[in-house]
């Protein structure tokens, strides 16, 4: 094989890589949060007892401190925010915080929506990741 049979070879074989992968970047991940899943099904519970955790006014059927954990994973996942977005570190009880009140506020309108509007088969659920995307302050579709 020539050198310049070579040379337009892996010329074609770079430009075709290139393509590949920029036309990657250009596509909207399918981003699943891992724990959105513990975050909805605790919102809908139908468990109204807590065996686990203190002041948990709006979380249903919380029995455990994994199961408590991986619906606050899902929460944080949900708003990219860590525990202290939401909480007082000192007293994670606290209702000091205005976003742990807000949190509470949007439980109660995302299990509204699910038990009223969305009660289908097949109807998919909202979650928190539904609107804010990661972030803790939603953007509007034409900020996005």
């Amino acid at each position: 094989m020539n050198k310049t049979a070579v040379f337009y070879g892996t010329l074609i074989t770079i430009i075709v890589l290139a393509l590949i992968i920029s036309s990657d970047l250009n596509k909207t991940p399918d981003y699943k949060p891992k724990f959105a899943g513990f975050v909805t099904e605790q919102i809908l519970s139908k468990d109204t007892t807590n065996t686990y955790g203190q002041n948990l006014q709006v979380l249903h059927g919380i029995h455990s401190k994994e199961q408590l954990l991986n619906v606050m994973q899902g929460f944080s996942e949900a708003l990219g925010v860590k525990c202290d977005f939401c909480h007082n570190t000192a007293d994670f009880a606290s209702d000091s915080k205005a976003p742990k009140r807000m949190a509470r506020i949007m439980i109660r309108m995302v299990r509204n929506i699910d038990e009223n509007y969305l009660n289908g088969p097949q109807m998919k659920k909202v979650t928190c990741f539904t609107c804010h995307r990661g972030q803790a302050i939603p953007k509007l579709v034409a900020e996005r």
